[in-house]
């Protein structure tokens, strides 16, 4: 399997049968017959540019195992990581991928500092709704979505989706389906393009 990573407070949202924008947020598409929607907690919750649930963008990757556990599989070489974790969710497998990097000769170097993070699951969503199982059409009306090839794949089989100045991508394939989601510092694009693993 290649993973390929051409590599706040939990917000409120109310689904309302009107907005004066005329803009339906994706929250709304998926919960039409709510009232309330229910916001998405800490443990889940996707912030573009800065994380996913638990793991924290530039936080120290080594004291991910007392949160997360030992990995199940690492790989690293000249100051740069990745971890692996398979999780489990509604009796399903999926996998979190961290991708650290070691400012090598700097004050900081013990510092294994988390760069991109990588999820297939869909307990994590944006405040909107937005990740793994959602519909791309409406993720597009969250982020400024450029999409980008995935060696290996051809565009109908999976491809990026990024919007580099908020800091996310999605991976998407034909039918408009996200299968995982990829956060980062803001504006940086250049880890968007380090392969990683691979896909199933």
């Amino acid at each position: 399997m290649r993973k390929f990573l051409v590599i706040p407070a939990v917000l409120f949202l109310f689904a309302c049968s009107e907005q004066s924008t005329g803009h339906k947020s994706l929250a709304d598409s998926l919960h039409m017959a709510d009232t309330v929607v229910k916001p998405i907690t800490k443990a889940r919750v996707v912030i573009p540019g800065k994380s996913i649930g638990p793991i924290l963008l530039m936080a120290d990757a080594d004291s991910l195992a007392t949160s997360l556990g030992k990995p199940d599989s690492t790989n690293g070489a000249m100051g740069a990581s990745v971890m692996l974790w398979h999780v489990k969710y509604h009796k399903k497998n999926y996998e979190t991928v961290v991708y650290a990097h070691r400012n090598m000769g700097a004050p900081d170097e013990k510092i294994n500092h988390i760069k991109a993070i990588w999820v297939n699951s869909p307990y994590y969503k944006t405040a909107d709704y937005g990740g793994a199982g959602s519909e791309l059409k409406d993720i597009k009306k969250q982020f400024k979505l450029t999409m980008h090839t995935i060696p290996g794949y051809t565009v109908k089989q999976l491809a990026l989706y990024s919007d580099y100045g908020a800091g996310i991508s999605f991976e998407a394939d034909s039918t408009g389906k996200c299968h995982a989601v990829l956060v980062y510092e803001r504006g940086d694009s250049s880890v968007t393009y380090l392969n990683i693993n691979s896909h199933q």
